[in-house]
């Protein structure tokens, strides 16, 4: 599914229209990236040209994410935490980054949107998990509400990062998409980075398809008609 090309897959889900899209056809994901997290300057990196896009709009981008099949030790992720574990279990993964929600969409179904698109991508690809680097904000915001949630010893990713900081922060809400991962059985790593270039703070997060209740995979990609 995650095949070069620029177009990969589209699904229909109500009035959104979800695309999967490669290198070539990341403008407007790239777009929308810009606007939120660098105020109109560009956001592409390197990892862009070797990725795929996400993008969900209903004739406005509203969200949108990149995606890469893999090694985890090889991504974007892989440059913050230390994933030999979690790449000796899981070999192949879905690394899902640089999440990005227009600000001015308050639709509560677009976080569970994008897992159901996740959740089918994840199937077709037979990956093992999906992971990625969850953000914060700067004073870590929030970050306290995960100290019950780390991820197993024998997969738990390594400090590498050279500023990590604990999971404690001021009270706050998690992050929408990051909810819906917990809400399956997602875990985190046991601290967060701290990402100067972006003015937040991060963790690494991981759900296994081993984790998913069989009943809420069915309801997840329930959501979905393709077209």
């Amino acid at each position: 599914m995650l095949a070069k090309g620029k177009s990969v897959m589209q699904i229909r889900a109500g009035r959104w229209t979800v695309r999967v899209t490669g290198p070539d056809g990341a403008a407007d994901a790239l777009a929308l990236r810009a606007r939120v997290f660098r105020g109109g300057a560009s956001d592409r990196d390197a990892w862009d040209g070797q990725a795929r896009h996400l993008t969900v709009s209903d004739g406005a981008m509203a969200a949108c994410a990149r995606l890469s099949v893999g090694d985890p030790r090889r991504g974007y992720t892989g440059g913050f935490y230390g994933l030999d574990r979690f790449a000796a279990t899981f070999p192949k993964a879905l690394e899902v980054g640089r999440i990005c929600l227009a600000p001015e969409v308050r639709d509560p179904d677009l976080p569970r949107l994008i897992l159901a698109t996740l959740a089918r991508i994840v199937v077709a690809e037979r990956a093992a998990a999906l992971f990625g680097c969850a953000s914060f904000p700067a004073d870590g915001t929030g970050l306290g509400a995960l100290g019950s949630r780390l991820a197993p010893l024998g997969w738990r990713p390594r400090r590498i990062a050279p500023e990590t900081v604990p999971l404690e922060g001021p009270p706050g809400p998690v992050p929408p998409l990051l909810r819906g991962y917990l809400s399956l059985g997602a875990s985190v790593s046991d601290h967060a980075v701290v990402d100067r270039d972006l003015g937040t703070r991060h963790v690494f997060a991981a759900l296994p398809v081993s984790a998913i209740p069989p009943g809420r995979a069915r309801l997840l990609t329930g959501m979905l008609d393709t077209v």
